[in-house]
Order: C-alpha cells, then structure tokens, then sequence
C-alpha cells in the first residue's frame, strides 16, 4: 500500500461529540457512519486497502441503505 504523499490524516479530537451533534437528527446509523470515516482515515494513509474498506462494510451498508452503489467494487477492481 502507498504512503499518503501528503502526510498522514489524523482524527480530529473533538471530531466524536461534532459527528454526534451532526448526525443527532438523522435517521440513519451513525455508529457506522463514524466507524466507515475512521477506516475511511486509514485508507488516507496508507493503512487499509480501498478493498478491505469495501468489503468490512459491504453487508452493513447494504442493511442500512438497501443496497451498495459505493464506486469502490473489489470483484472488478483490475
């Protein structure tokens, strides 16, 4: 996996209480909406592949949304 050339993405401090108040009124599941921007951190720098990401929460994704139109697709990534 590449290293990010600009330098490594961190988690902001205060980023938990800003996504909760953020996402406080939405009807969709903002655990995994804070879990997939973490791993989304990790792709940034290098960590994860854009593949593992896909596939940790393809199932989740399809359960929340009803299906999963991601760009991402590891079973035609070339």
């Amino acid at each position: 996996m590449a290293e990010n050339p600009d330098g490594p993405h961190e988690r902001i401090p205060a980023w938990d209480e800003t996504a909760d108040a953020m996402l406080a009124d939405v009807d969709y599941d903002a655990d995994l909406g804070k879990r997939m921007a973490d791993d989304a951190i990790r792709v940034a720098n290098g960590e994860l592949s854009e593949a593992e990401f896909h596939e940790r929460y393809h199932e989740e994704v399809k359960a929340e949304f009803g299906r999963d139109d991601r760009p991402t697709d590891p079973e035609n990534d070339d």
